[in-house]
């Protein structure tokens, strides 16, 4: 499980750091989706497991819903379409492809967030301005299950 959160800095080279607790990753092959958070843009990264996984369950539920086949292969074909594969190499660095990064206006530093089953990689600045604007339902729900 991916859990917590992290700033570090980019190398030279444009790769960020994975947190020590996270190393299970290392050697695999990883899906780099581009996505959103609350209106924020962010990477979604999964093991090409977690991904499959994801997508299975997607194309499940929507055709249970009642979507048209092919409205769901091109929504499925979308999501290919917004994802990258990076390995995280033996030094624990994933290499951020170039076009993510201006995405997300990285510059020196990416802060990397747990989401359980998958990991998010954020501008500092977004995640930081994400935190402060919490909304009503979140309260909400941390006042009835007190976890936050």
């Amino acid at each position: 499980m991916f859990m917590g959160n992290y700033a570090h800095k980019l190398d030279p080279k444009n790769r960020v750091a994975i947190p020590a607790g996270w190393r299970a990753i290392f050697g695999q092959e990883l899906v780099l989706l581009d996505s959103s958070y609350h209106d924020y843009k962010v990477i979604k990264c999964f093991t090409q497991e977690s991904f499959a996984a994801k997508l299975h369950e997607i194309r499940e539920s929507a055709l249970a819903d009642g979507f048209d086949m092919g409205e769901v292969d091109e929504f499925i074909g979308d999501i290919a379409g917004k994802s990258f594969t990076a390995e995280v190499n033996a030094q624990g660095k994933l290499l951020i492809p170039k076009q993510q990064r201006d995405r997300l206006r990285l510059s020196e530093y990416a802060r990397l967030v747990g989401r359980t089953v998958h990991f998010e990689i954020w501008n500092t600045a977004d995640f930081d301005a994400d935190t402060a604007e919490k909304s009503a339902v979140q309260s909400t729900l941390n006042k009835k299950f007190r976890m936050l």
